[in-house]
């Protein structure tokens, strides 16, 4: 914990590797696995899963999608979300996490973003 003003007394990753991160979670949205949580001005950073669940495997599989979004004009995300999708209605085989937990994390997104005073003009 640092007081007001003092400097972090530990740094999660170096800035570049920071950078770097998000660009490859922006890089989901617009052209990979994600394209269900892209929001029409704003830039949106994600990563999606699944996750085996059950003795074996022998459950549904959970559906995962964990992202930020920051509005065109803002100068930082205003948003953080993670959502976990545990009994997806689908096929097993079509589960995953830019398909059923990604429109949800889309829907929470643009009300957080639609309700800032930047994006009521």
């Amino acid at each position: 914990v640092a007081a007001a003003g003092s400097r972090p007394m530990r740094q999660a990753m170096r800035p570049s590797t920071a950078a770097q991160l998000r660009d490859l979670m922006v890089d989901v949205v617009r052209e990979g696995t994600g394209t269900n949580a892209w929001i029409p001005g704003a830039t949106v950073g994600g990563k999606t899963g699944t996750a085996q669940h059950g003795l074996g495997n022998s459950g549904t599989p959970y559906a995962w999608f964990v992202s930020w979004a920051q509005g065109d004009h803002d100068v930082e995300p205003k948003v953080a979300v993670a959502v976990v999708v545990e009994d997806a209605d689908a096929d097993r085989g079509e589960i995953s996490g830019g398909g059923d937990a990604a429109p949800i994390a889309r829907a929470v997104m643009e009300a957080v973003l639609k309700s800032s005073p930047e994006h009521r003009r």
